[in-house]
């Protein structure tokens, strides 16, 4: 099974500078484990990349929250409950990565890949977008007043 990389280009921008870094990182974690996927090799510590992507969501996730939040965005309780929810996804695939996985696991590789790209692809272009949109007709527009 052939998988493709992620490619950020300007339709993923939220024309958030912060978000989009983040989101970028986002994008790089994703192509790494698909590359190990590849090799077939185990090339790529699981253990370490899965921890490393759990913490850096959360921060992100923070982040975001405290820029919605600071811009008085309607919909943050909602955008909280959705990273809660994958949060907990993330944690469950952790666990199972930390647990059970051997590093070389293509499986559990495989499984993180295809969790993580579904998830980057709806956070990214969809839910965040719409913050990014609420920020450029209301944030924005009140700056340039």
């Amino acid at each position: 099974m052939t998988m493709t990389n992620l490619v950020w280009d300007d339709s993923a921008s939220l024309a958030i500078p912060e978000i989009d870094e983040e989101h970028r990182t986002l994008y790089r974690v994703y192509n790494a484990i698909r590359r190990s996927l590849e090799r077939e090799d185990g090339a790529i510590d699981l253990k370490g990349v899965c921890a490393e992507l759990l913490s850096f969501t959360r921060d992100h996730f923070a982040r975001e929250e405290a820029l919605m939040a600071a811009h008085g965005y309607p919909d943050l309780e909602a955008h909280r409950k959705l990273h809660a929810t994958f949060l907990q996804q993330i944690e469950d695939i952790w666990t199972f990565v930390r647990t059970g996985a051997e590093p070389d696991d293509y499986l559990a590789r495989f499984l993180v890949l295809g969790f993580i790209g579904k998830w980057i692809k709806m956070h990214t272009l969809v839910v965040d977008r719409k913050f990014g949109e609420w920020v450029r007709l209301h944030v924005r527009k009140d700056m340039a007043g």
